[in-house]
């Protein structure tokens, strides 16, 4: 195996998908901003580690222009082929070829719906990117064996672009494929490559810094109790997120797939006159959770309107992530969790930018199956100093998170008309799990 071959191509393989990683994220913006902004009235607070929490917040001109949501959802479910990236993972792994209009007809409407205000997470498309250009260059350097590396470089970029967390991206991405808590040391080292050069690449056009400003507070150890309760009560969410998303796929799929897809803009577009704050990303505003700005009853609402949305679009299986989301969700259940506890015992009550950052970890930690990646995002949004606090909470979302909260194996056989229903656009997750390098010397 040649190892300097192979990381020269996982650092290229890295880089150029931070190229189309930074140029998807501009198309975008630019999409929020003239269909949200300009016509519909509200474009959601952006990231501070992407240009700050500057919004418009007026409203559509006229009630009936939000009928234009229905209508853009039902238009890109024709764009997308019903297949996201644990489909494209699976396939990749089961040898099966996969022509680059598959990869681009998901992504690009991942990318309209997006634009739209679905609250759904932009990884699962920027992912679907790298596999794309590590499974191409894989097929044509001539790295033998070496090359089945390639994708893992090119996913773990995407991931370190969309969370501006290059650890973290390699770590999720080798999680994701390699389950059980067993990480393939083989796959991993490209991936921490390619999440450096992508993230590096992606960073110059969109910004280094995190992707929230969450400076946590210091530790006291009663806190710890926080980070246990935290864990389950995430775990409980995360269980009943995505049970609750295949009851409803198995109701709504006797439903034609561009009518599913109009239902979910139809309410969006209710949603966009009656509570915009929950429409598109949602994770500026476990930012805002953080000062006094926001109450709790409206933390509250959020909460229930962004989780009802989201088995909504699991439902009707929409185009996007669900990781950015579930890292929403978290967010807002630990700020809940912590100021309902600081009335009653405040010496368990964290601050509030360490009880979104626990929150985060934890139910990320249960939807992905992936602990260690969450547990080290937290940290490079927040810093270390909460390591105890967040592998508590990840572990004890993780262990207790419906076994089903997983991604499962994915049919390839299946289009998106098909009776039996594919997972969601994110599922990153692969049909069998990749054999080990021929060779002993594994990079």
């Amino acid at each position: 195996m040649q190892i300097g071959s192979l990381i020269l191509y996982s650092a290229f393989v890295g880089a150029l998908t931070g190229v189309f990683a930074a140029g998807f994220v501009f198309i975008l913006q630019l999409i929020e901003r003239y269909l949200l902004g300009e016509t519909l009235g509200y474009l959601p607070p952006g990231l501070p580690g992407e240009g700050g929490l500057s919004q418009v917040f007026r409203g559509p001109t006229f009630w009936w222009l939000a009928l234009l949501l229905p209508l853009a959802f039902a238009a890109s479910s024709y764009l997308g082929s019903g297949r996201g990236l644990g489909w494209l993972l699976a396939a990749y792994r089961a040898g099966r070829p996969v022509r680059a209009i598959e990869y681009f007809r998901g992504i690009i409407g991942s990318l309209v719906q997006l634009g739209a205000g679905s609250p759904l997470g932009r990884e699962g498309p920027m992912a679907a990117l790298g596999l794309w250009v590590g499974g191409a260059l894989g097929r044509r350097i001539p790295l033998g064996e070496s090359s089945r590396f390639l994708p893992f470089a090119g996913m773990a970029a995407g991931f370190a672009a969309a969370f501006h967390a290059p650890m973290a991206g390699a770590l999720l991405a080798s999680e994701i494929v390699y389950r059980g808590l067993a990480l393939e040391v083989g796959a991993l080292a490209p991936a921490l490559i390619g999440a450096l050069a992508g993230f590096t690449v992606y960073g110059l056009f969109h910004g280094y810094g995190p992707l929230l400003e969450l400076p946590p507070g210091p530790l006291e150890w009663p806190q710890l109790l926080f980070g246990l309760a935290i864990g389950l009560v995430c775990a409980g969410v995360g269980t009943l997120w995505l049970e609750s998303e295949r009851v409803l796929q198995r109701y709504l799929r006797r439903i034609g797939f561009g009518l599913r897809h109009a239902l979910f803009g139809l309410v969006l577009a209710v949603v966009l006159l009656l509570m915009p704050e929950a429409i598109g990303n949602g994770l500026p505003w476990v930012q805002l959770g953080t000062s006094p700005i926001l109450t709790l009853p409206f933390l509250g609402v959020l909460f229930l309107v962004q989780l009802a949305l989201l088995i909504l679009g699991g439902g009707v299986r929409a185009y996007g992530g669900r990781l950015t989301p579930a890292l929403t969700l978290g967010g807002l259940s630990g700020l809940i969790l912590a100021q309902l506890l600081g009335e009653v015992f405040p010496s368990i009550a964290p601050s509030p930018q360490t009880a979104a950052l626990v929150g985060m970890a934890s139910l990320l930690a249960g939807i992905a199956r992936a602990p260690f990646a969450a547990v080290v995002l937290a940290g490079e949004i927040g810093g270390y100093s909460l390591l105890p606090l967040t592998l508590i909470g990840a572990f004890a979302a993780y262990t207790f998170t419906s076994p089903r909260g997983s991604f499962e194996d994915v049919e390839l056989n299946q289009d998106k008309e098909a009776p039996a229903e594919p997972p969601l656009e994110n599922a990153p997750q692969t049909l069998l799990k990749p054999p080990p390098p021929a060779s002993s010397d594994s990079p």
